[in-house]
């Protein structure tokens, strides 16, 4: 009995020796994806070179690969390409990707970083939707309803989404040159706040300065698909007193790196 326990292993699983041969063979192959995704085609030896493996091993797995229709070989120039095959894997993952999903985790770390409330937002017809959120334990913080909107002109995360988009879109979110108010604080012109939008465009991360709630202040910094068009975006919120002037600089600064980072694993840019 004792020798049977011993050598059963769970179905489905090799034993040690068998799982050393071929998960070396697969990290192999997918370093030379790797490899080729970086470049618009690659010779042998270029392709071995940079994957610091011998030429007669990247052969055989480039071999395989192009087989499965992964990676493409140009008789006449010699180089080896990504194939149409390993396009069709990726596409899988743009049917099934969803932001809010794939924010979850970075939300969370970013709120327990800042002890503030982080929002994930999208534009939803003329106005910005919360559609994830991870609140602060602070007795006072700023909180906005899941499914809540917001106006697009007058919130960290509709600016921030605004200034990533081309002219042309933007005019078309924007509708006309008067734009409603909500505070003293808010761009109710079009010329205002396309200045703020340039602003927001080079500084990467935009500023609600209380534009549409008096004594909240939020920064907010885009998120962007494979395209580089914006799909949504982060915020911090807090009140104006826990988010003074000398405060914004960074969390404007960590919720851009936190934009880039979802950006990366939405889009993999």
């Amino acid at each position: 009995m004792t020798d049977a326990v011993s050598t059963t292993r769970r179905r489905g699983r090799p034993s040690s020796g068998e799982a050393g041969g071929e998960v070396q063979s697969l990290d192999r192959a997918i370093a030379l994806l790797e490899v080729l995704a970086l470049s618009d085609g690659l010779s042998l030896s270029e392709v071995a070179r940079a994957s610091e493996l011998p030429t007669s091993t990247v052969h055989r797995l480039l071999t395989t690969l192009e087989r499965r229709g992964l990676v493409g070989h140009d008789a006449s120039t010699g180089q080896w390409v990504v194939g149409v095959g390993l396009f069709r894997i990726g596409s899988a993952y743009l049917r099934i990707r969803k932001l809010p999903e794939i924010a979850r985790v970075l939300l969370r770390e970013l709120s327990h970083g800042v002890n503030e409330t982080v929002n994930l937002s999208l534009i939803d017809g003329e106005h910005l939707v919360c559609v994830a959120q991870v609140e602060s334990h602070a007795a006072v913080r700023a909180f906005f309803r899941i499914g809540g909107y917001l106006p697009i002109h007058a919130s960290g995360g509709g600016k921030a989404i605004l200034s990533a988009m081309t002219p042309e879109a933007r005019r078309a979110w924007l509708g006309g040159d008067q734009l409603p108010r909500y505070t003293e604080h808010t761009h109710v012109s079009r010329r205002a706040l396309q200045a703020d939008l340039a602003t927001i465009a080079e500084r990467g991360f935009s500023i609600d300065d209380e534009e549409h709630t008096p004594g909240m202040r939020c920064v907010a910094a885009a998120v962007l698909d494979e395209w580089r068009e914006p799909v949504g975006a982060i915020s911090i919120s807090a009140p104006t007193v826990r988010m003074p002037p000398e405060r914004i600089a960074d969390l404007g600064g960590q919720v851009r790196e936190a934009a880039q980072r979802l950006t990366t694993r939405y889009s993999g840019l």
